[in-house]
């Protein structure tokens, strides 16, 4: 294990990048740590693991979620891993340590071992350019296409914003879906602030493999999986949906029901930042090999100077496109967090003066969250079947409180409630005064079933079919069909075809006529402009 000092060693160098929370670099090794830190020795033997299963059940009912399951790892082994609730509420079935998860971007920790492993390999540098293994490879802005590197990418300081919910499901593949990264809006200079996006850990996926000459998710389990008994552990959720001990994912339907869904992972082209399915024993298998040296049963794996660059901070978590929900509720300061950064494939930030390595994922359906306190030997993965974003946050959060000696002294789950709750009245809120704002009585201003035909933007989706079915209107665009829904005027809302209806998926289309009265081309409210072809 490494010494406590982990703390300063990783933290020190980002105190000049956050003047805010440098008068809190001595309270964060203030005598709570101390404290904690006494408390957390011999973790395993003082866990009091039916205190802990005894608050979890009484979330799963304040929470009512579906199911959930939760692995501890201490002193080196695995002390602690059980399911809650069921797989799929209409079917039921008991969740375990071993019911599969799709566990989004936890997958992002893969990607980055992955990384990892090729430079301990001597095979990528952390500092190579990108272009030096995708030559092809474009960024937003032309003159950061040979600038930025394989670290910018993985440590989120790309600038480049995201595709989800846009062109992400047109492109054809995964190569292809990089290729269309430069179309991306730049929301910042390149490295000069964080900004969470998916693609640029796509983008890692193909430059892996690039360099290994087979799909990233192959080389993630012939590199990882496999040599760690990561047995259940793979990145295909066709054949997740078959497992018989797989969990359902499940929305929020009329603020309170719970739906289950079909499993369906509609980002494959973002696979290496978001599509690894997994369960609580496998990813506790995970934690173990992080907290140690590198090797499995004695066998090095991976160099500890390469897996634990990983878990280095890169980019400080601050600006304008910086997460709010865990800084809102915990706060920052002493015996709260401090020093909220980005290393490769995790989140890092301090816990009452200790390191927290950590990260957090969401598809439909599913939440998740992995971390670890490396000076203390202490890992923590929740895994959820809902579309809750801070009730694994509040169980791991609860967790780890229990595995530092400080029992409920938080009250997570009430904090963490009562933030969730506010979040889905302020979006009750944005969607009233969306529905107030359209304007009644209003029709298109012209024929538009009369003008289909092909359009076309600058290339991130390319071209795109508009169809007219009687009354029916819809574009599509690859392997999507967006129906269309008049609004108002020439506005119409545009919904993605697909098994089950998610509203954030939902966007406006701005059509536009010409002197002629004939459709000359369309917006979108997402930000990409489209011409009828020549």
């Amino acid at each position: 294990m490494r010494a406590p000092t982990v703390v300063l060693s990783l933290l020190l160098p980002l105190l000049s990048l956050m003047p805010s929370v440098a008068s809190a670099a001595d309270a964060t090794m203030s005598s709570a740590a101390a404290g904690d830190a006494a408390a957390a020795k011999g973790t395993a033997a003082t866990l009091d693991v039916a205190a802990l299963d005894a608050q979890i059940e009484t979330m799963m009912r304040d929470w009512q979620q579906p199911g959930l399951a939760i692995a501890i790892v201490a002193d080196g082994r695995i002390v602690h891993e059980r399911g809650f609730g069921v797989r799929d509420a209409s079917r039921r079935g008991a969740v375990d340590a071993q019911t599969l998860f799709g566990i989004a971007s936890l997958s992002k920790s893969f990607a980055s071992a992955t990384v990892a492993k090729l430079v301990a390999d001597g095979r990528i540098g952390w500092d190579d350019p990108v272009q030096r293994h995708l030559p092809w490879f474009q960024m937003p802005r032309e003159r950061d296409s040979s600038e930025v590197t394989v670290r910018d990418l993985l440590a989120m300081r790309s600038g480049f914003g995201s595709s989800e919910y846009t062109f992400r499901r047109v492109s054809a593949d995964r190569r292809d879906h990089v290729r269309r990264i430069r179309y991306l809006p730049q929301l910042h200079p390149l490295r000069s602030q964080f900004l969470y996006t998916t693609d640029s850990y796509t983008a890692i996926g193909e430059v892996v493999a690039e360099t290994t000459g087979m799909p990233w998710e192959g080389y993630a389990a012939q590199a990882l999986w496999q040599p760690l008994g990561m047995s259940r552990t793979h990145a295909d959720h066709v054949l997740a949906r078959r497992d018989a001990n797989a969990a359902s994912p499940h929305l929020r339907r009329d603020g309170l029901r719970m739906q289950p869904i079909d499993w369906i992972y509609e980002d494959y082209n973002a696979l290496p930042a978001g599509g690894v399915n997994s369960t609580a024993h496998d990813l506790a298998l995970w934690l173990r090999f992080q907290l140690g040296d590198g090797s499995v049963d004695g066998r090095p794996l991976l160099p500890a100077a390469a897996l634990h660059e990983t878990h280095v901070p890169q980019t400080p978590e601050r600006g304008a496109f910086a997460s709010s929900d865990w800084a809102d509720v915990a706060g920052e300061g002493a015996d709260r967090i401090a020093f909220r950064s980005y290393a490769m494939g995790w989140m890092v930030h301090a816990y009452r003066g200790h390191t927290v390595v950590w990260h957090s994922g969401g598809i439909d359906g599913f939440r998740s969250r992995m971390g670890f306190v490396p000076e203390l030997g202490i890992g923590i993965v929740v895994l959820a079947n809902s579309d809750q974003s801070l009730m694994p946050l509040a169980v791991f959060q609860t967790a780890l409180d229990h595995a530092l000696g400080r029992g409920n002294q938080g009250d997570w789950s009430t904090r963490f409630r009562q933030r969730a709750e506010a979040d889905r009245a302020a979006g009750s809120a944005r969607r009233k005064a969306l529905a107030e704002a359209r304007i009644a009585g209003t029709h298109p201003p012209l024929n538009l079933s009369a003008s289909p035909g092909c359009y076309a933007d600058a290339g991130a989706f390319g071209k795109v079919a508009a169809r007219a079915d009687g009354k029916r209107l819809s574009l599509e665009a690859g392997r999507l069909v967006y129906d269309l829904q008049h609004w108002h005027h020439d506005v119409f809302k545009a919904s993605p075809r697909w098994p089950y209806q998610m509203d954030s998926r939902d966007f406006f289309v701005d059509f536009r006529v010409d002197p002629r009265a004939q459709v000359a081309g369309f917006g979108f409210s997402t930000g990409y402009t489209f011409a009828r072809c020549g």
